[in-house]
Parts: C-alpha cells; sequence; structure tokens
C-alpha cells in the first residue's frame, strides 16, 4: 500500500483519528510505531505527510503535514471516463485501472444495447461498492488524482451530470471512441489539439453503440473516434482511450512544436 486515503476534508486540520481498520494495519500488519511517517490524500485530493502520534490499533492519531497536491502537468489534465454499464464485474476491473491512470471522474451510464443493469433497489450499495474499489486502488497505487465515481446515469442525463461536475462542452473535448469506423471519425491528434485541458472519453458496452446512442453522444457534443485495428473487449477498450488520451495530451508540446 502507498498511500493512506483519509475521508472528507482535512486541509488545515494538524491531527486526525484513523479509523480501527486503518490503525490495525499500519499497527498489525506494517508494525510502524509513534514517529513513523507514511503518505495520505484525502477525498478532496488533498496530499499530506503523516506521522504516527500514537500506536493505538483501534484508533491511531496522526499528526498532518500538507504537501503539493501533485505534478503540475498532471494538474493540468483533467479526465472523465464515462463507461456504458458492461457485464458482470467488468466495471469493477475498468474502475481500478481508471484510478491508476489518474482518471478524475467515472460516470457508469446505460445504453441501448447494455446487458448489465444495476437493480433499483441494490443502486446504493453497488455505488458504495465502487467507492470502495476506487478507495483501494488509490492506495495500491498511490495515485496523485483523487477519483470520483457518480450513481448510473441515463443519456438522458448524462449532459447534466458532466456539466455538473465540471466537463461541460464548453470547457471540455468530449470523445466518443466507437468500434466500427466511420465517415465521421476525426484523428485524436485534431481532437486534442485544443487547450482545453479537460477531456471526457466515452466507450460502449459489449454489444456496442446504436445509432440512437451515436445521435445523442454526438448532441452532447462528443466527437467521434475510431482506432484502426481489431476490436478491443470493454475492459481494453477503456483503459487504451484512457491511455491514449493521457499519453498525446501529456505531449501536447512536443506534438503541437
Amino acid at each position: 500500500m502507498r498511500q493512506i486515503v483519509l475521508p472528507g476534508n482535512q486541509k488545515g486540520k494538524a491531527t486526525f483519528m484513523l479509523d480501527a481498520e486503518t490503525s490495525h494495519y499500519l499497527i498489525n500488519v506494517r508494525r510502524m510505531r509513534v514517529g513513523d511517517s507514511f503518505d495520505a490524500i484525502d477525498e478532496t485530493g488533498a496530499r499530506f505527510h503523516c506521522t504516527l502520534l500514537s500506536d493505538e490499533a483501534r484508533g491511531a492519531k496522526v499528526a498532518l503535514v500538507a504537501v503539493a497536491s501533485y505534478l503540475q502537468e498532471e494538474a493540468q489534465l483533467r479526465i472523465a471516463l464515462v463507461q456504458a454499464l458492461p457485464k458482470g464485474q467488468k466495471l469493477d476491473l475498468i474502475i481500478r485501472q481508471a484510478v491508476e491512470l489518474g482518471v478524475e471522474l467515472i460516470v457508469p451510464v446505460i445504453t441501448q444495447y447494455c446487458v448489465g443493469v444495476d437493480p433499483p433497489g441494490r443502486a446504493a450499495s453497488k455505488l458504495e461498492r465502487r467507492r470502495r474499489i476506487i478507495r483501494e486502488a488509490l492506495q495500491q497505487s498511490g495515485s496523485t488524482v483523487r477519483t470520483h465515481i457518480v450513481d448510473t446515469e441515463r443519456l438522458e442525463t448524462l449532459d447534466a451530470q458532466l456539466n455538473a461536475q465540471g466537463f461541460d462542452r464548453k470547457n471540455a473535448v468530449r470523445i466518443l471512441f466507437h468500434e466500427a469506423a466511420q465517415k465521421a471519425s476525426q484523428p485524436l491528434h485534431t481532437i486534442l489539439s485544443s487547450e482545453k485541458n479537460r477531456i471526457v472519453v466515452a466507450i460502449g458496452p459489449e454489444g456496442g453503440l446504436s445509432e440512437d446512442d451515436c445521435a445523442a453522444f454526438t448532441k452532447m457534443g462528443f466527437v467521434l473516434h475510431h482506432a484502426a485495428g481489431p476490436i478491443l473487449r470493454v475492459e481494453t477498450a477503456a483503459i487504451y482511450a484512457i491511455s491514449a488520451v493521457r499519453a498525446l495530451s501529456l505531449e501536447k508540446a512536443i506534438w503541437k512544436a
């Protein structure tokens, strides 16, 4: 585990009392004692260097010292993933990998050919499970970006959710990755050539996207991109798209020169 995730907003606070699970891990598993230090991140993305003030396994107290949130180039790039619900537990893997790649926002969405659905009575438990996966991935990977996930949306409500999260079409580049070659497809270099630092990546489900789905995404300002080559599995497609967008965006100053 490379870092601990602290709940809430800890900015401006000098100390914090860890919960029993985290305290047990540090004291009984990692064998840490008073004076030992570790890195942490809170739910706002603020980063801290923590030092144990007590080594009580049921509730250890730590001193907090704020440190720089993340590298400048990462701070300038904000990525959101819109993922059509896949079957089974595939979304769990996509979430973990998205966290490792520094995705800021994950929005599950239901499209026409989605097989996987979130039962109404289990929506809250599904969301809590996904937040736990994010927490674990943040702690294991040491990602410097605090990933946030929201409830599953439908295409009719997706635009409003993206706007509320700061990824509106005026300030963000919105890209729909499509599995089939189409005339409307644009090269990634062209799509990412603007100075916008917020990027939304949309990925369809196993069954692909219908014409109505594509029309709805286009209406929301998404630009179509098709990557030539074999058709990727949904979990592979998401990571490919995020990685490609991230690499091109972080090296934009080089290829635009």
